[in-house]
């Protein structure tokens, strides 16, 4: 028997700042069909929190299956600097590196660390994960005519009538589907990691894409206003958005851009989303015409979340579960119950011990996650009671009925709760209003803070 036969490949595909938005989910607005039948046979998880709602550091924790210590490792080339440049040691500095040590052929293309040439400073991100990392060359490409983002003219998204492969994402898709012929050829089991960029600032789209949507129809925000009775140290100004592009209005905290702009920015994330499936069916398309599906566990990841205006916030880098909640399924060849969601509590930090678990080698020591294996074989499984989040001065803690973060910069604290049974769109924050449930939730998000924010009361 070929040693593929007796491990299974592993297709990992990482999406950027996807929200759980797509039709899977129940939001029969979005046309996101590729990833929806993948779901139908795999698990959707409902409730998959990232660590950090930003891109590098999000990806960090996925990869070494370490929760940061300090708010000072929240910046984005956080994993390049501290593994670059690094003589090789016998503790893995990924799960991917850990795969490869287990005979894995590991190879990598897109956005996956951080930078989408794999690079920091001409030196490896991860020196040791990969077997081969496919650089696309021209991969910071965010408009058609290959202009870089200037906050005086470019604005953050465009609809033009180009193909798919304009933009970078359509020549990754490519790059995947002439590695997967490669791989299909191999006796070795292969990890292969896609990291496609959309829809990531800008939404840039073939215009086929806008056209999937009515804009008369596009919902708004169902909580366009800063939740009633919250701190403005949990708001922000959506710097990413209004700083970096054009905008013809400006936004931020508790200050709400008109319906009509909105819809348009709304409109052109459902098309960057319904790109980007697009792009993931082709790949997912070519691994079936290879018969490469029945013994491939393919995972799709988004790195965190997004508000599109909700909370008053046009980004991610928030405490709100709008930019931690994100996308989450698995699909594994012998699921029981496949196609069947789960509204079990899973986090970023779980995906290594997850994939050690499905890929049959030992788990290394000294691992924050959990594995959800088990809930991959039956849905109703639980393995987590709570998640931790964290965002510079702020920790977020989610459990099944409640969001509860604490905002502390040394000098000040500030608290908010929302009630998800009773408030599902955090529009209240009921700190002050239910202080017994502050008296059970603040111990144990003490406990599972482990010293990020030391001040914490």
């Amino acid at each position: 028997m070929k040693a593929q036969q007796k491990q299974p490949n592993i297709l990992f595909i990482a999406i950027d700042d996807l929200r759980p938005q797509l039709n899977a989910y129940g939001l029969n607005h979005m046309i996101t069909p590729n990833l929806d039948a993948l779901a139908a046979k795999g698990r959707l998880f409902k409730n998959h929190f990232a660590q950090v709602p930003t891109c590098g550091p999000s990806r960090a924790v996925m990869l070494t299956g370490q929760n940061l210590k300090s708010k000072k490792e929240i910046y984005h080339p956080y994993l390049g600097n501290k593994l670059a440049n690094q003589p090789e040691t016998e503790n893995p500095e990924t799960f991917i590196h850990h795969l490869k040590q287990n005979g894995y052929y590991t190879v990598g293309m897109g956005k996956i660390s951080h930078s989408i040439s794999g690079k920091r400073k001409k030196a490896y991100e991860l020196p040791y994960s990969w077997d081969t990392f496919i650089s696309n060359k021209d991969g910071y490409q965010m408009y058609a005519s290959g202009a870089k983002r200037n906050k005086k003219v470019t604005p953050p998204f465009e609809m033009l009538k180009v193909s798919d492969e304009t933009y970078p994402d359509g020549r990754l898709a490519q790059l995947a589907i002439k590695e997967l012929e490669k791989r299909a050829t191999s006796d070795k089991p292969f990890f292969m990691a896609v990291g496609f960029l959309r829809p990531h600032l800008p939404f840039s789209a073939p215009k086929k894409y806008w056209d999937l949507y009515n804009r008369k129809e596009i919902p708004l925000s169902p909580n366009p206003d800063a939740p009633k009775d919250v701190a403005d140290e949990f708001l922000h100004p959506s710097s990413e958005f209004f700083g970096q592009y054009y905008s013809p209005e400006k936004g931020g905290v508790r200050k709400r851009i008109s319906d009509a702009y909105a819809k348009k920015v709304i409109h052109a994330n459902f098309a960057s989303v319904s790109y980007v499936d697009a792009q993931v069916g082709k790949v997912l398309n070519k691994l079936k015409e290879l018969g490469l599906d029945k013994n491939t566990i393919v995972v799709v990841w988004g790195d965190h979340g997004w508000h599109l205006g909700d909370q008053t916030i046009w980004g991610k880098h928030s405490a709100f579960e709008n930019a931690l909640k994100s996308t989450m399924i698995v699909k594994t060849h012998k699921m029981k119950k496949a196609g069947k969601a789960t509204e079990s509590l899973i986090a970023t930090v779980d995906v290594y011990p997850t994939i050690c678990e499905l890929a049959g080698v030992s788990k290394p020591v000294g691992l924050d996650g959990k594995s959800f294996v088990s809930i991959l074989n039956n849905p109703k499984k639980k393995t987590r009671d709570a998640v931790l989040s964290y965002w510079r001065d702020v920790v977020s803690l989610r459990t099944d009925r409640y969001r509860f973060a604490v905002y502390n910069d040394g000098k000040s604290q500030e608290m908010m709760l929302f009630d998800h049974q009773k408030d599902p769109n955090e529009t209240e924050n009921i700190a002050t209003k239910h202080p017994e449930v502050i008296t059970n939730l603040l111990p144990l998000l003490k406990k599972m803070n482990k010293g990020y924010l030391p001040d914490l009361k």
